[in-house]
């Protein structure tokens, strides 16, 4: 096998890893977006909550009713803040993927730039392997013209 072929190998690897990355990566961010989400519509709906009781306990409002509203709404504010952790957590867990897929798209980049380095080596090798060739049968050819009688080359062609 090849250097070229185990390069194409390790690029196809890469490929499939960094393909990995991009899907978790997506993944991540809906669940993030997904978490933010429910904790903007916890959020709103805790205001519109608030306010709606407290344009009731303007009108009429007993302690019991005030007791359960003060204990409902710490309850929703628990959950508020349960949700925000979720959205950092999200959040972090999606930058976290977001820094493995750059890393991995820098590993494809890196490893794609190798196998185009190593083609033009092996084009400019091949390519001095040519003229050396070239070169070898002019300096041939000018030998043998020299060799014989009236300086005739026999390898050139004639035109009528």
């Amino acid at each position: 096998m090849s250097a070229t072929q185990s390069l194409l190998i390790v690029l196809e690897a890469a490929e499939k890893a960094r393909d990995e990355a991009v899907a978790a990566h997506e993944a991540r961010r809906k669940a993030y977006e997904a978490a933010r989400q429910q904790a903007q519509s916890l959020t709103d709906w805790r205001r519109d909550y608030q306010n709606r009781w407290q344009a009731q306990f303007r009108q009429s409002g007993g302690m019991e009713i005030v007791r359960c509203y003060q204990d409902f709404m710490q309850r929703l504010g628990d959950a508020v803040g349960a949700q925000d952790q979720q959205v950092a957590q999200a959040q972090a867990l999606m930058e976290r993927s977001r820094l493995e897929l750059v890393e991995r798209e820098r590993r494809v980049a890196a490893v794609s730039k190798l196998i185009d380095k190593r083609l033009l080596e092996q084009r400019a090798r091949q390519s001095r392997q040519e003229q050396k060739a070239t070169d070898e049968m002019a300096s041939r050819a000018a030998r043998l013209s020299a060799s014989m009688p009236g300086g005739v080359n026999p390898l050139a062609s004639t035109s009528l």
